[in-house]
């Protein structure tokens, strides 16, 4: 296979320079592809479930692209869209590429495009980083996340989650967020989702919104 630089965004060797692979992705670059994905998702999770409002700045009208909102909460409900909408969408080209079952079309729920897309690329991130559009895919959902963060982030420090902690059994979970990292703890307990479970985490997530929309 040929051998060529990183197309993660910003990958960088201990020179600045993108690490040479034959993978489409660095290995490391990889997992941080894994964690953008969960992080995207769990953006979508909030933004569904809780429609925050955007943090108010002066002098600024609520804008997504070009459109303009004229209550707040409609930019988390078609931010959400949007998230839903790249994730099937590059759910529906790497299943072209690979030859594989395409997914749920966008006339069905988003809840439903959300949780297929993340069981088909959450195990096949290695693949998806090895097609021509990986890189594209990567910077569109950093892009996207970094937007999200940017209007949430910094004025909302704690986002509940839907689901019980698995430690105490209590709904007590919450996503933390500051300028460098987020996290995921329980306010009860104090037990931390760690990254290794973060794809069970989110399919239990997932499942839980799903079951409490049918229910309703």
């Amino acid at each position: 296979m040929s051998i060529s630089p990183c197309k993660y965004p910003k990958c960088a060797d201990g020179h600045g320079d993108a690490v040479l692979t034959s993978l489409g992705m660095c290995e490391p670059c990889q997992r941080r592809f894994a964690r953008l994905l969960f992080w995207l998702t769990m953006d979508w999770v909030n933004l569904s479930t809780n429609l925050p409002t955007p943090a108010k700045r002066a002098q600024e009208r609520v804008t997504l692209g070009r459109r303009e909102f004229g209550h707040p909460a409609e930019w988390a409900s078609d931010t959400a869209a949007q998230i839903a909408a790249v994730l099937n969408e590059t759910h529906d080209s790497l299943a072209d590429c690979l030859g594989e079952t395409p997914p749920p079309h966008p006339g069905v729920g988003e809840r439903y495009r959300i949780r297929s897309a993340w069981h088909y690329l959450e195990c096949r991130i290695d693949r998806l980083a090895a097609t021509d559009f990986g890189g594209d895919v990567a910077v569109e959902m950093r892009d996207l996340h970094g937007q999200v963060r940017s209007r949430l982030g910094l004025t909302r420090p704690r986002q509940i989650l839907p689901t019980p902690c698995p430690a105490c059994e209590l709904r007590t979970l919450f996503r933390s967020i500051d300028v460098h990292s987020d996290s995921i703890d329980c306010g009860n307990c104090g037990h931390t989702i760690r990254e290794e479970h973060y794809p069970f985490y989110t399919r239990m997530v997932l499942d839980t919104i799903l079951s409490a929309e049918r229910a309703a």
